[in-house]
């Protein structure tokens, strides 16, 4: 379908709760993803957002992707849990290179002191944080586990005291981006990162990469929740990127991400 080298820089193992997810098996996502033309992904494991203690599922996703040089796991941690720290240390024993929070389903908030405190503990490991922001619409929400979005207040502040840590924003959606960039005044700090799979309206990801900077659009596609064309399409067929924009956005800010962690650093 494409010319352009993809890395899915948000892309799903394992089993949501409440609903059934297709290719959720590394050798079946890797299938799935290749009919469009991504080669390589980084996964989060589903289980690990309703988990009590989401720790535990780090050493499962490394036992899943073992062998899979296509795919790059992201651990999980909550930082409200007790000894946090040692789940940090895990991820960081068990090779992976960042980890992904989920503040609205585990109780709390990006202007919380404890978010400073992990990026604090991640920048010292070298690691990258993940901030999802959504996991399913909540319109589909079960009745009974109703949980609103991350509200974005707060991070700008985070991304100014911790500028050695990338940031990246997952399943982010149009007014919380646009809401940042106009909080930032145009001047968004260079650790921080956008994930498209959420971007809506045709044309939306080059508008906001308009609003945001090619450089800190990340390609993703919250596969097996959304299905990996819709991601394709977002930005190969509604928009109108040149050359040297589709491989900033499809692989090389991820490329330039990871290798400013080896640099101890995370400026573009």
């Amino acid at each position: 379908m494409t010319d352009t080298a993809i890395i899915d820089c948000n892309a799903n193992l394992g089993n949501w709760p409440f609903r059934r997810t297709g290719y959720n098996t590394p050798d079946a996502l890797l299938e799935r993803l290749a009919r469009v033309d991504i080669d390589r992904a980084w996964v989060t494991l589903l289980d690990a957002v309703m988990l009590k203690n989401v720790g535990a599922a780090n050493p499962w996703l490394a036992e899943m992707v073992a062998g899979y040089e296509q795919l790059m796991p992201v651990g999980s941690v909550n930082p409200t849990w007790p000894a946090w720290e040692r789940d940090l240390a895990e991820c960081v024993d068990l090779g992976f290179r960042g980890v992904r929070v989920n503040p609205n389903y585990h109780g709390w908030t990006l202007a919380d002191p404890i978010f400073g405190e992990l990026l604090a503990a991640a920048g010292e490991a070298g690691m990258f944080v993940e901030v999802a922001l959504h996991m399913t619409d909540e319109r589909h929400h079960h009745p009974l586990v109703m949980v609103p979005p991350v509200a974005v207040d707060g991070l700008l502040d985070a991304c100014a005291a911790h500028p050695n840590v990338a940031i990246v924003l997952a399943n982010v959606k149009n007014a919380p981006a646009s809401q940042l960039a106009r909080d930032a005044d145009g001047e968004l700090p260079g650790n921080l990162y956008f994930e498209l799979s959420h971007f809506e309206s045709v044309g939306g990801v080059q508008a906001l990469a308009g609003e945001l900077g090619v450089e800190r659009i990340l390609f993703g596609t919250h596969a097996p929740y959304y299905y990996p064309e819709s991601s394709v399409l977002k930005v190969f067929e509604e928009c109108d990127f040149s050359e040297p924009e589709l491989a900033a956005i499809t692989h090389q800010n991820a490329e330039r991400l990871l290798a400013s962690l080896q640099a101890g650093g995370s400026q573009p």
